[in-house]
């Protein structure tokens, strides 16, 4: 019996379960199907075939977190390190606590068709240019030290987004733990030393916050 919801978005839900679990390769569209509680016929009515799902998935959410990213630092203001903190925490928050679409990002996007994966990999490129002019600011500020702010921010995004990989909400580490530890990170690969006092601030200042719900419902198209 399918879930609660309609047919497109209970298959991207599905979807987005059964590849996290399995991954791309490991999932078959009949268990993608089983997971949805429908039909194989209902599910290629919406997707001809798993590669759609995977894009679709995909596709949503990189939109999102962009848009969001350049929400938050709007919501900042202009000092190039706490725009940065702020970028850092973001990103921190939403890899910690969607670890399954996170994944199947991580994991799964090079199993894209040759097209639609060039069509991610500019929204790939998006996120990594709202970084890139993040440090950049910072650079040109005199705040941050680093040759290549492209290379910098490449770093940062490298050791955040590998969060998903290994992160447990049933470990011993909480989000705000994260937050924390790779904030340091982020900051000491640009040389930039906070005393505790200026990082408990940059930990403080405030960040929209987001409810698993609503990453969802857009990642599955609601």
């Amino acid at each position: 019996m399918a879930h609660a919801g309609n047919g497109r978005s209970e298959i991207l839900r599905a979807a987005r379960i059964t590849f996290a679990r399995h991954g791309f390769d490991g999932a078959s569209i009949r268990d993608i199907a089983q997971e949805a509680g429908l039909s194989l016929s209902a599910l290629y009515y919406y997707f001809p075939s798993k590669q759609d799902a995977l894009y679709e998935l995909i596709h949503n959410s990189f939109v999102w977190f962009s848009e969001r990213a350049l929400r938050v630092l709007e919501e900042t203001g202009d000092d190039p390190v706490e725009r940065l903190s702020a970028l850092v925490r973001f990103t921190v928050l939403y890899r910690s606590r969607f670890t399954q679409v996170s994944r199947v990002i991580l994991r799964d996007t090079e199993r894209l068709s040759e097209d639609k994966f060039a069509e991610i990999r500019e929204l790939q490129r998006e996120t990594r240019n709202i970084y890139s002019r993040t440090v950049a600011a910072g650079i040109e500020a005199g705040v941050f030290s680093a040759t290549s702010a492209e290379t910098s921010s490449r770093a940062v995004l490298s050791i955040v987004n590998s969060i998903p990989l290994w992160f447990s909400k049933d470990g011993s580490l909480t989000p705000k733990d994260l937050e924390r530890e790779y904030l340091i990170f982020s900051l000491r690969l640009l040389a930039y030393m906070p005393e505790e006092e200026e990082l408990e601030r940059l930990l403080a200042l405030p960040i929209a916050d987001f409810d698993e719900e609503e990453i969802l419902r857009n990642a599955e198209g609601k």
